[in-house]
């Protein structure tokens, strides 16, 4: 299920995602986990970590990578930065830490998109 969601995104968004390079799943009774990386059209990679409680995103990371794997945007939920209006959500931009309005993946790809014009 939460492969065929993944799927359903990428398709969405064709136009920056070139391919999923990498993929695990792991689907248990109520929780699914997912570790992607996906190739995007700008030569960068996003690297995707959800994990699932009956369908809702509980935790997650993206990140946003240079060719030379340095951090473009990471975006996650990791409840470390208490200073932030959007808390637990967050991105790292360089060395600061901004609120974030982008919470899923396809929050993450449209930032991107209107990012690469």
């Amino acid at each position: 299920m939460i492969e065929a969601h993944l799927r359903k995104i990428v398709a969405e968004f064709s136009d920056v995602v070139e391919v999923i390079e990498k993929l695990e799943i792991s689907e248990e009774e109520q929780v699914s986990k997912l570790k992607a990386k996906l190739s995007l059209c700008d030569g960068t990679t996003l690297w995707v970590r959800e994990i699932c409680l009956k369908e809702v995103i509980e935790a997650y990371s993206y990140y946003w990578l240079r060719p030379d794997e340095t951090i473009i945007i990471g975006w996650d939920n990791a409840p470390h930065h208490k200073e932030v209006g959007s808390f637990p959500h967050h991105k790292h931009i360089g060395n600061k830490i901004e609120p974030s309005q982008e919470k899923n993946l396809r929050d993450v790809l449209s930032f991107i998109r209107s990012f690469l014009g």
